[in-house]
């Protein structure tokens, strides 16, 4: 079983934009995004939402440019990667808007992409595929090949997450392939952190850890606080699918750590299920049931509901080990609801043989 509730890939830069609006002013919100990005880089997400803030003001009143468009959708994105979903979809919606506006095509696709994600997020898995194909037709229409990459990325773990392996496979193949051809390497980080994710679903230990030391090298090469967050969440997870349990601790205490200094409660989900995964292991089920509920709180006020289906899954199965089958038939029934209402058929069926095998 994965770790992951849904995908947090990073959007691609796209190139230099040209505003239409005083030359003063757009090298004073340039020099306010640099400054966000470096927050960013750091994790400083606070101080990196701030310096947003203060570049849509000073754009703020001119004629609507590029610019804007871009600005709200990071801002937004920002806001995404921590779990701040309905914030952040005020600031995607609102790109769309100027981007349609103007007619900049580039932003429209983009746009079109980032919501496509807060629709995966919440569930409706079938809708995100179409916005993301919308999108991904956008992007070849425009030539953003970056932007079709990081498409690509996104309908493999659609594909990932319902069960076809294979074109998961293809895409990420084919993703990882272009990322490497253009020099991406925050995007390639991401790629490899999908593709690992893809061979510890498919059992394929030294495949999944591989593709992770990649992309925790490239991460602390960039020194990015996000990039190296997620790889050490998801080599925690290769780590104690192969055993190693000293490896496990470590990297997902690192993850936990940077997820609670960024402020991101997906991340910190994420890392509290594997911290429950852990102590559970070692019979301290009371540690284990108290960082689940915890994930559980933290993936219902992100609105990812695939991340709290497996937090309820594995919260069942935590007390149901201790003898509380009252409580573990309560988080599997709500499991699999989840499970019903994301399309997600075996999970479903597997949930329901818990139910049946249960007193």
């Amino acid at each position: 079983m994965t770790r992951r509730g849904t995908d947090q890939r990073r959007e691609p830069e796209p190139p230099a934009f040209s505003p239409r609006h005083p030359s003063g002013h757009a090298q004073e919100a340039r020099a306010l995004l640099a400054r966000a990005r470096e927050h960013e880089r750091r994790g400083a997400v606070a101080e990196s939402s701030v310096a947003f803030d203060m570049a849509v003001a000073l754009v703020d009143g001119a004629p609507t440019s590029p610019l804007h468009a871009d600005l709200h959708r990071w801002h937004g994105q920002l806001l995404f990667d921590v779990g701040a979903t309905s914030e952040a979809e005020s600031f995607f919606r609102r790109s769309l808007e100027m981007a349609q506006f103007i007619r900049y095509a580039m932003g429209i696709a983009r746009a079109q992409a980032a919501l496509a994600r807060v629709v995966q997020r919440r569930g409706d898995l079938a809708a995100a595929r179409r916005q993301f194909d919308d999108a991904s037709l956008n992007a070849v229409a425009t030539g953003d090949h970056a932007l079709f990459a990081l498409i690509e990325q996104h309908l493999g773990t659609l594909s990932m997450v319902s069960g076809d392996t294979e074109d998961a496979a293809q895409r990420f193949r084919l993703s990882v392939r272009a990322l490497r051809e253009s020099g991406d390497d925050a995007a390639l980080c991401w790629a490899l952190d999908n593709v690992g994710q893809l061979h510890l679903q498919r059992g394929r230990i030294p495949e999944a850890w591989a593709a992770v030391s990649e992309g925790l090298a490239i991460a602390e090469r960039l020194d990015s606080a996000a990039l190296q967050q997620q790889l050490s969440a998801t080599a925690a997870d290769v780590s104690f699918a192969a055993g190693n349990m000293a490896e496990c601790d470590s990297a997902s205490a690192r993850a936990l750590t940077i997820a609670s200094r960024r402020g991101d409660r997906v991340g910190r989900a994420l890392a509290l299920r594997l911290r429950a995964r852990l102590t559970a292991h070692r019979d301290a089920t009371d540690e284990a049931v108290a960082s689940l509920e915890s994930a559980r709180a933290l993936a219902a006020q992100s609105e990812d509901l695939l991340l709290a289906a497996r937090v309820l899954v594995e919260l069942g199965d935590v007390v149901a080990a201790r003898g509380d089958t009252a409580r573990a038939r309560t988080a599997w029934e709500q499991a699999r609801a989840a499970y019903v209402r994301l399309g997600m058929p075996p999970e479903s069926v597997a949930i329901g043989q818990r139910l049946s095998s249960s007193p």
